[in-house]
């Protein structure tokens, strides 16, 4: 992992730096902004709340007013927090744009992709109950170590907006083949398949994970070195579920999320490589994921 991450940073410094100083001087500037009206907009509320207890101890103005200074104080308060909330939601929306780009060169030279790649893919896997309708906000493609990998910002959702699902999908297309449908799916999440439950001789994994498996011998390729990669995954996506599936030539990878591909943070510089690790490392995982499966598949 740190060999790939610092190809990032090395190509980060040759490749993304000299682009990106328009976006840190626009970060700057956004900064400043934030900071001094939440600050005028904390003060203000500091006045009225001042204003209300002198008014109100002193019994200086009438007993109906007092409702509309607390009123004006807790709209200021709560003002300076939204400008910062707002302010920090737009800046993810301007990484996703124009930042993330720039990090898909260094191995898989990823493309942005159709939306809604695979939906065969997704109800193939049996990851998932019923679905009326699969939405990919975001998602890319691109080609490492001979396999095609397709990561997608996705929801699922029956009738009444109810989701099933909404996180990041992760696709990859092996050159070689599996006789069997192996799942794996994180404590939290609802068994979708009738297949048998085995459990590999890995305790720690059968701490977290569910295993089934179509053919119930076939799962030698899950040993400590597919564990330690697998588990990275939750750590990295910070998931609040899990789900895995091998079949044929395709795996899928589902990682429940509340902010799929958020990264970055409005106080942090744009002109340091380590700022990006959060991102780095989700990229970084997959090909180690890949190089993985491709020696023990």
């Amino acid at each position: 992992m740190e060999d790939k991450k610092e190809v990032y940073y090395k190509y980060f410094e040759e490749k993304i730096l000299p682009l990106i100083y328009p976006l840190e001087k626009e970060r700057i500037k956004t900064v400043w902004k934030v900071v001094i009206s939440s600050i005028i907009m904390f003060l203000a509320g500091v006045f009225f709340a001042f204003l209300f207890v002198y008014l109100a101890l002193t019994n200086k103005i009438s007993l109906l007013w007092l409702p509309v200074l607390l009123f004006l104080m807790y709209l200021f308060f709560i003002k300076s927090i939204i400008n910062v909330i707002w302010a920090g939601k737009n800046y993810q929306k301007l990484l996703l744009e124009k930042v993330l780009p720039y990090f898909f060169e260094p191995y898989a030279k990823f493309r942005f992709w159709p939306k809604n790649h695979d939906t065969g893919a997704v109800l193939d896997s049996k990851l998932f109950g019923n679905f009326d309708s699969q939405e990919d906000t975001a998602c890319i493609f691109g080609i490492y170590n001979n396999v095609n990998v397709i990561v997608a910002n996705t929801e699922l959702t029956i009738p009444v907006n109810k989701k099933v699902f909404k996180g990041t999908t992760i696709q990859l297309e092996l050159p070689s083949s599996t006789d069997n449908h192996v799942i794996m799916i994180s404590k939290n999440e609802r068994k979708n398949n009738t297949y048998k439950q085995v459990n590999p001789h890995i305790k720690d994994l059968n701490k977290y994970l569910y295993t089934f498996a179509k053919n119930p011998d076939g799962i030698d390729f899950i040993d400590e070195d597919f564990w330690k990669v697998l588990k990275r995954f939750g750590e990295v996506y910070t998931a609040k579920g899990f789900a895995f599936s091998y079949k044929n030539r395709t795996v899928l990878i589902a990682i429940r999320q509340k902010r799929p591909w958020q990264f970055g943070f409005l106080f942090k510089s744009l002109l340091k490589p380590e700022n990006y690790d959060d991102l780095i490392e989700r990229f970084v995982v997959i090909f180690d994921f890949v190089d993985l499966l491709n020696r023990s598949v």
